[in-house]
């Protein structure tokens, strides 16, 4: 419709799809032709695609159809994800929670919640993993004594015999 010399708001309308999603479209096609047309979308936004994302976004401020076309991602994940950046920082995106009821009745402003979420979040992350190495640590601890006390055994085994 595009290559017809239709608009793309007429086109994103009849479609029922957004501006942005249509410039992905568009991007890609230009890109990988129909083949990647077929495969749309191979990623969503989660992850590394979703850090690789934010991080371009914050340094250069790409548009985000650009950015859902490099990375195969939906325009509109992209969107969602830059949007939960923009409201809630670093701390949205890896899933802390902002109580505003909290933040009204501290009195603390946006900003600041927004820093007292992040080092929560960052501090539960902390504890969890603080958590998985003592478990792993526990478990090598274990498998160290069944092979010291294996090559006992073995070496108990191998001795002759007194008698």
């Amino acid at each position: 419709m595009l290559q017809s010399g239709a608009s793309a708001n007429a086109v994103s309308k009849q479609l029922s799809i957004s501006n942005g999603e249509l410039q992905t479209w568009s991007l890609i096609y230009a890109k990988e032709g129909e083949r990647g047309l077929a495969v749309y979308p191979k990623n969503v936004c989660i992850g590394k695609i979703k850090d690789k994302i934010i991080c371009i976004y914050r340094q250069k401020r790409v548009p985000l159809h650009i950015l859902s076309a490099k990375y195969s991602v939906p325009y509109s994940s992209v969107a969602r994800c830059v949007s939960t950046y923009k409201r809630k920082g670093n701390a949205g995106i890896e899933g802390a929670v902002i109580d505003m009821m909290e933040v009204m009745r501290s009195g603390d402003t946006f900003e600041e919640a927004l820093t007292k979420a992040e080092l929560k979040h960052k501090l539960k992350e902390t504890l969890n993993e603080l958590d998985y190495l003592r478990a792993e640590n526990a478990y090598l601890k274990k498998l160290k004594a069944l092979m010291e006390a294996d090559e006992k055994r073995k070496c108990n085994a191998s001795k002759p015999s007194g008698h």
